[in-house]
């Protein structure tokens, strides 16, 4: 089941400015002028709105809309040149590859002409093998663009964590996304990028709220090792319908993706969180297939993948393996 941000919002904490590299001017490359390991989770355009509904223009420059035939139907984040993480249920497989076009840089799902946007065509969509659209594991793709694109203020990548380290139960994160604001209810016009505040929860608690008064089995598990949660036991913050793929990340000195908009139960109730694929649990699996791409179509170049390299003691791991 898809997710998306709710409308019925609780007032966010406040957000410290980060810092940052002062911004590049309009329009301009990163490409050729800075490594890309000192350039992912480090937007250069900073500032939050309270309230935590409405992003900023240039605030996550890694969130992307994963289009079919002309319409949003899922979040994804930029990984590297010509990579996008998103969700495997995000995609059809009758859907020709022509089908799927990437908007980056924008604010709005559908933005005007005269705002800031780019389209990219879809190169290839690979879906992890393992991928069970019944269980919901695995639920993880990669987009490969068909041409790098130029980083500019607006469209930089998210760094991802490292293999196997998750972040630490409690761990305040950010949800973005253009999906429904409450269950059933669209988006309105301008469309603008949805961000809320939220949580880590332990795959164990999380398991035990959705094992309530669920008719599953009690021994068999509802939330698996490859899944996080991010919410409130009181519901609220949320995401729903739209926000699929889409990026949960987290500040721990840069922003780190944590996890993939995956599934929930309806948007925002009592004792069923967000889920979201672990992205840890993949960043493996990731870098081997840029590089085994990278190897084969020469015409593009070999993918830098972003990696997080924690500082420090690791954060205290949330019962995945």
């Amino acid at each position: 089941m898809e997710l998306a941000l709710t409308a019925v919002l609780l007032s966010l904490l406040p957000v410290a400015l980060q810092e940052s590299t002062p911004a590049l001017p309009s329009g301009s490359s990163l490409m050729n002028e800075i490594d890309l390991d000192a350039v992912c989770g480090r937007p250069r355009m900073t500032g939050r709105i309270v309230s935590g509904q409405d992003a900023q223009l240039g605030q996550w420059p890694w969130q992307v809309s994963l289009r079919e035939n002309g319409e949003h139907v899922c979040g994804g984040s930029l990984i590297a040149e010509d990579w996008v993480l998103t969700a495997a249920h995000c995609f059809h497989q009758n859907q020709p590859l022509s089908s799927y076009v990437v908007l980056l840089g924008s604010i709005s799902s559908y933005p005007q002409a005269d705002e800031p946007q780019e389209f990219q065509a879809v190169a290839q969509f690979i879906i992890y093998p393992d991928y069970s659209e019944k269980l919901g594991t695995g639920d993880i793709a990669l987009v490969q663009l068909a041409s790098p694109v130029n980083f500019t203020d607006l469209i930089l990548p998210v760094c991802l964590p490292k293999p196997g380290d998750p972040l630490g139960n409690g761990t305040w994160c950010w949800v973005t996304g253009w999906g429904n604001i409450a269950a059933n209810q669209p988006l309105p016009p301008p469309f603008t990028l949805k961000e809320v505040n939220v949580p880590l929860i332990d795959t164990q608690t999380c398991d035990a709220y959705y094992q309530e008064n669920s008719n599953n089995p009690s021994q068999e598990p509802i939330i698996f090792e490859d899944m996080l949660c991010a919410g409130f036991e009181s519901g609220q913050k949320d995401a729903c319908g739209g926000d699929s793929g889409g990026p949960l990340v987290c500040d721990v000195g840069v922003w780190t993706q944590a996890g993939i908009v995956s599934w929930g139960y309806d948007c925002g109730l009592p004792k069923r969180p967000g889920v979201y694929i672990n992205v840890s649990v993949y960043t493996t699996w990731i870098t081997s297939q840029i590089q085994s791409s990278a190897q084969g179509v020469r015409a593009f170049f070999p993918a830098r993948l972003l990696v997080l390299i924690p500082l420090g003691a690791a954060l205290a791991a949330v019962g995945l393996a």
